[in-house]
C-alpha cells in the first residue's frame, strides 16, 4: 500500500492523531458530557484526524481484474464454383451448409467463433449471415493461402486456438497451403469436401504467352492439352484468331495420363486487344467439358520507339547501349556518325548524343533536333566542347578547368522520385567503376532531377552524375561521363549478369523516351481485366496553371453490346478514383467526362473482361493435402457427413483453453470515494452527537 521508507512516519501519524485529539478535550472541559459520551466523541474525532493525516503516506489501494478471453475458432469454408459443379453439390448447399451453421451455434457459448468465406479471397461472414445465407459456391478462384494469411492478419493477437478448414484441397491460384500453413500456431482440422474420383476428360491446361506485343511481331505461343482416363481417344487443338479457325494438331491419347504442347507463332496486325481461343475437340462421355476452351487477350501496341544514336566517333558505350536496346522489342536502335547524317529526325523518339557537340556543325544539328522536341540523351566524354555544350541549356553547365578527367564513382540519390531502382541494383552502385567525368565547376538548374552525384575519391559531391529535365513537351538526360560499358562488365564478374546495369540505362532511356503527357484531364484503367476483378478508375484534372484539381465532378459512362452503366467518381485529396466492382465477361468502351470553368473534357476508352475458368479447369478433389495440414498441425481430417463431430474433437483438445488475463490497478485513497465518505461521515457523527447531547 505505501512504501517501507513510510512506515517509519505511521507512529507518528497515530501519536498526533490520538494526542492532538486528547489535548482538545483536556484543554476544553465539558462537565455535562458523561464520560462514556466523551469517549464516543474522541474516537470520531481520532478517527477522522488518523484518516486525514494518513493521506500524506499516499497510501495506494491494489485493485485486481480478471478477464477471461474465450478461445477463438476459426470456421473457414470454401465458397468456390468447383463444389458448385460436383455431384454433391445440392447436398453441400442445403443439409451440409445447415449441420455447419449448428456446429458454429454449439461453439458459440464456449468460444468465440469467427465465420469465414474463402476463395480467390478470404472475407468474415457478418454476425447476422450464416453459411447457409452467405455460401453460393460461385468463385471463381481457390486461394487457400490467402485464407490463412487473412487469419495471421486479423486474430494473431487473439486467442486463436483452431481453424476449421473446410475445402475440396484444389488449390489454383496464390501459395502453397502447405507452406503458409506452417504460420499457423494452433490445431486445423479439415473437412474433405468434393470427389476425388478420377473420369475421363480431355483439357487445354495451359497457355504459354507474352501478354503485350508490338504490330507485326512474330511472337510465340504454346498451347498444352492433358487428357485422363481417355487411352486411345482422337482429338484436335483449335485456333480460333482474327475469326478464322485453324486447326493446330490432330493426336491419338496414350496412356490413362497423357500431355502434349503444340509451339505456335503468330502476329498481330492493328493494335488494341487482340482476343485469341484455343479449344480442344471433345472426345464424347467427358467428366467436364468447361476445361476444352481457353481465351487469352494480347495488348498489340504501335508505340515502338525508334532510338537514333549520334557520334563523332565509334565508342565501346554505344555498343553497350545498343546491346541493352536490343534486349527490348519496345526499341528499335540506330547507330550514325553526326557528320554524315542521313535519316529524317522525326522518325525518332529520342536521339542519344555521344561525346557532342565538338564543334558548331554539331551544335547547329543538336539545336534544330531539340526545337523539333524530340527527347535527348546526352553523354559527356573527353570530346566534348563544353562552351557549345552550354550553349544548349540542358539544364547542367559545366565550365571545365581544363582538358583532364576525373575519375568518379557514382552516389545514388535517395531522394530520386522519377524512378525507382532495385534493392539489388541499389547495392551494387557502390562497386561499380569509376567513369570519366570532366574537371570543372558544376552548376544544375532547379528543374533538374539527379539520379546520382559523384563521388571523386573519397570526396562526396553536389555535381550531377546522371540527371534529367524538362524541356517543353520533350525530355533532356545527362550522363556527365564516359566509360559506363565498364560498369556492365564489371556488373557481369559480380553476378554473372549485366541486370543490374542494364536496369539503370533501361529505365534512363524509357524516362527521357517518353513524351511528356500534356493533357488537362487524364483517364487510366488496365486493358485487361480477370472475370470477378474489381475494375478501377483513377482520373486527374489540371488546371491552366497544370496543378491538380478536383472541384468539379466526373461522370462516368461504360457501355457493352448489351449494357450501359453510368458512374460519378469520387474524390481523393486532389484527384479522383471510382471502383465499379467486377464486370461479365466481354468488351466494354467507356467514356469520361468533366467541366473546368468552361471548357468541357472528354476521355475516351476500352478494356475487356476476360473470362476466367481456374474452378471448371479441374474438378478432381484433392484431399491429401487436407489430410498433410491436418497432420502438421495436430489435428484430424473429417468428412462432411460427419461435421458435427468436431464438436467433441474441440471440446476434448486440451491445447484449446481459455486463457486469464489478470492486470492490477494502483488506485490511491486520495482518489476513493469511500474513504472521503468515511472522513465524512466521523466528522458528520461527531457534530451530532454533540448537538444532540447538547440539549438533552
Amino acid at each position: 500500500m505505501f512504501t517501507e521508507y513510510s512506515l517509519w512516519f505511521l507512529p507518528i501519524i497515530l501519536a498526533l492523531a490520538f494526542g492532538g485529539t486528547y489535548f482538545q478535550y483536556l484543554w476544553k472541559k465539558q462537565p455535562f458530557f458523561s464520560l462514556k459520551q466523551r469517549n464516543i466523541l474522541l474516537t470520531l474525532r481520532f478517527i477522522a484526524l488518523f484518516l486525514l493525516l494518513f493521506l500524506f503516506l499516499s497510501p495506494v489501494k491494489h485493485i485486481k481484474h480478471k478477464d477471461i478471453e474465450k478461445p477463438t475458432i476459426i470456421i473457414a469454408q470454401d465458397n468456390t464454383l468447383s463444389l458448385g459443379l460436383t455431384k454433391d453439390s445440392s447436398y453441400y448447399k442445403n443439409t451440409y451448409l445447415q449441420n455447419l451453421d449448428k456446429l458454429c451455434d454449439k461453439l458459440q457459448d464456449k468460444y468465440n467463433v469467427v465465420r469465414l468465406n474463402f476463395g480467390s479471397v478470404a472475407t468474415a461472414l457478418k454476425e447476422d449471415k450464416s453459411f447457409k445465407q452467405s455460401s453460393k459456391f460461385k468463385d471463381f478462384a481457390t486461394n487457400i493461402g490467402s485464407m490463412f494469411d487473412y487469419v495471421n492478419e486479423n486474430y494473431s493477437n487473439e486467442n486463436l486456438s483452431a481453424i476449421v478448414l473446410a475445402s475440396d484441397g484444389i488449390t489454383n491460384s496464390g501459395d502453397n497451403p502447405l507452406n503458409v500453413c506452417e504460420n499457423i500456431k494452433c490445431p486445423i482440422y479439415t473437412v474433405a469436401m468434393g470427389d476425388t474420383t478420377i473420369r475421363k476428360d480431355i483439357a487445354i491446361t495451359d497457355v504459354q504467352y507474352n501478354k503485350i506485343t508490338f504490330i507485326d511481331d512474330e511472337y510465340p505461343l504454346e498451347v498444352t492439352v492433358s487428357a485422363l482416363k481417355a487411352n486411345g481417344s482422337n482429338a484436335s487443338i483449335y485456333m480460333v484468331k482474327d475469326g478464322k479457325t485453324t486447326m493446330l494438331k490432330h493426336f491419338t491419347v496414350s496412356g490413362d495420363e497423357y500431355s502434349t504442347t503444340v509451339p505456335i507463332k503468330a502476329s498481330s496486325h492493328k493494335s488494341g486487344i487482340e482476343k485469341i481461343s484455343f479449344y480442344v475437340s471433345s472426345i464424347g462421355k467427358e467428366s467436364n467439358v468447361f476445361n476444352n476452351k481457353k481465351d487469352i487477350f494480347i495488348e498489340v501496341l504501335n508505340n515502338k520507339k525508334k532510338i537514333l544514336i549520334l557520334s563523332s566517333a565509334p565508342h565501346p558505350d554505344i555498343a553497350a547501349l545498343r546491346s541493352v536496346m536490343n534486349k527490348s522489342k519496345n526499341y528499335t536502335c540506330d547507330f550514325q556518325m553526326i557528320s554524315n547524317i542521313k535519316n529524317n529526325v522525326n522518325d525518332y523518339s529520342m536521339v542519344i548524343f555521344h561525346n557532342l557537340p565538338t564543334n558548331s556543325f554539331d551544335v547547329n544539328i543538336i539545336k534544330n533536333i531539340l526545337n523539333k522536341g524530340i527527347s535527348s540523351l546526352f553523354i559527356v566524354g573527353q570530346s566534348t566542347n563544353f562552351a557549345y555544350f552550354n550553349s544548349l541549356q540542358t539544364g547542367l553547365t559545366i565550365n571545365a578547368y581544363s582538358s583532364s578527367n576525373n575519375q568518379t564513382q557514382a552516389i545514388y540519390n535517395n531522394n530520386f522520385s522519377m524512378f525507382t531502382l532495385t534493392p539489388n541494383t541499389e547495392n551494387i552502385i557502390k562497386n561499380l567503376p569509376p567513369l570519366l567525368c570532366p574537371i570543372g565547376k558544376y552548376t544544375a538548374s532547379s528543374s533538374l532531377q539527379t539520379l546520382f552525384y559523384q563521388k571523386i575519391g573519397s570526396v562526396s559531391t553536389s555535381y550531377p552524375l546522371i540527371a534529367f529535365n524538362n524541356n517543353g513537351d520533350s525530355k533532356i538526360g545527362i550522363i556527365a561521363g564516359e566509360n559506363i560499358w565498364k560498369w556492365r562488365l564489371q556488373n557481369y564478374l559480380i553476378n554473372q549478369s549485366f541486370d543490374e546495369v542494364d536496369e539503370i540505362i533501361s529505365k534512363t532511356i524509357q524516362l527521357v523516351s517518353n513524351k511528356t503527357d500534356k493533357n488537362r484531364f487524364r483517364v487510366e484503367c488496365k486493358d485487361i481485366y480477370n472475370q470477378n476483378e474489381p475494375i478501377t478508375f483513377q482520373a486527374e484534372l489540371y488546371n491552366d496553371n497544370y496543378e491538380l484539381v478536383n472541384t468539379p465532378d466526373v461522370s462516368l459512362n461504360i457501355n457493352s453490346k448489351t449494357s450501359a452503366y453510368h458512374f460519378v467518381f469520387g474524390k481523393t485529396s486532389n484527384a479522383y478514383y471510382l471502383n465499379v466492382g467486377a464486370f461479365p465477361q466481354g468488351e466494354y468502351v467507356y467514356q469520361a467526362t468533366t467541366t473546368l470553368g468552361k471548357k468541357s473534357y472528354v476521355v475516351k476508352g476500352r478494356f475487356v473482361v476476360n473470362s476466367v475458368s481456374l474452378e471448371q479447369e479441374n474438378l478432381v478433389a484433392n484431399h491429401n493435402d487436407l489430410f498433410t495440414i491436418a497432420s502438421k498441425t495436430s489435428a484430424k481430417m473429417i468428412y462432411p457427413q460427419n461435421i458435427l463431430s468436431l464438436e467433441q474433437m474441440i471440446n476434448n483438445n486440451e491445447t484449446i483453453k481459455p486463457i486469464i488475463h489478470q492486470t492490477i490497478v494502483n488506485k490511491k485513497f486520495i482518489s476513493l470515494w469511500w474513504y472521503w465518505l468515511l472522513i465524512a461521515l466521523s466528522l458528520g457523527g461527531e457534530w451530532f452527537l454533540r448537538k444532540y447531547w447538547g440539549r438533552i
